[in-house]
């Protein structure tokens, strides 16, 4: 049973000022009768309810939740149960820990319109994104980018990895490469502070194309985990993509991920040509 005076205690905890009746849905949501145990589990109906909560805007994106202990009293379960539920919503990237200072609802999607012509950090449709260029190196190329650049043994390319970030949440990581040969200047370009589209124009390309965008699913590694603030495990999108300059070289391969709960993806219409030698295909089609 809620303790008397408990919403109201939790009203004046809120740092985000949610209104007192939305603290009463939320109580009235997580305390009414649980189903039957061996029909689903405890932790597996708070999960659900928290759910509810999320996908009608009861828990609202960018919210900071109460506290575990507040939390656990509002379901009238334990914080072992309690924290079953929020961890497989973090999981699944719908929730996000932030160590030191609480778990919040996770940022709204981001939508990215997969455009041909366009960069991506111009295709990302939010002004509030940022993106940051994290570090540039040389290193021996991926399959692909050897495929896509026709390169020998001992070959180099230039590795850039950036984050898009919203406020402090990163949306999306990417690793790309680009030709030595083509972008002998990009190093100097980022350290004077420039962008990527500053590097094309220093290599004197005007434009490029992106010749194919392939996305699939998998799961956080720890070390993108931890980039992207989620947990382990979580649902990601990926993409890999490749650029071409006018006259149809390969310059520049990209492999990109997204917390799956985080991206809208918008394919622009008007182009009906597919790719038809990908350097992500071990053998031409």
């Amino acid at each position: 049973m809620i303790p008397a005076g408990f919403c109201s205690r939790l009203f004046r905890k809120c740092r985000r000022g949610r209104g007192l009746g939305s603290i009463e849905e939320l109580r009235r949501l997580a305390s009414s009768d649980y189903g039957s145990r061996s029909e689903r589990a405890i932790w597996l109906q708070i999960y659900d309810r928290i759910g509810t909560a999320l996908e009608s805007g009861l828990l609202a994106e960018g919210e900071r939740l109460p506290g575990e202990d507040d939390l656990a009293t509002l379901f009238g379960v334990n914080r072992v149960t309690l924290r079953r539920a929020l961890d497989r919503h973090q999981r699944e990237g719908r929730l996000q820990a932030r160590k030191g200072v609480g778990i919040f609802v996770r940022a709204p999607a981001v939508r990215y319109v997969v455009h041909r012509y366009e960069a991506f950090n111009e295709s990302v449709c939010d002004d509030a994104a940022e993106l940051r260029i994290l570090s540039v190196t040389r290193r021996p190329p991926s399959p692909a980018a050897r495929r896509g650049f026709d390169l020998g043994e001992g070959a180099e390319v230039f590795e850039m990895r950036n984050a898009i970030v919203i406020g402090e949440t990163p949306v999306y990581l990417a690793t790309k490469e680009f030709r030595v040969d083509v972008f002998a200047g990009l190093e100097e370009v980022v350290a004077r502070g420039g962008t990527i589209l500053d590097a094309y124009a220093a290599a004197g390309i005007p434009r490029y194309v992106r010749a194919e965008t392939r996305i699939s699913a998998d799961f956080a590694t720890e070390t993108e985990a931890s980039e992207l603030q989620v947990s382990q495990g979580a649902p990601l999108l990926r993409s890999r993509s490749f650029n071409t300059d006018p006259d149809g070289r390969v310059i520049e391969v990209n492999a990109g991920c997204w917390p799956m709960f985080s991206v809208e993806l918008v394919f622009a219409s008007g182009v009906a040509d597919i790719a038809t030698d990908s350097p992500f295909d071990a053998s031409p089609r």
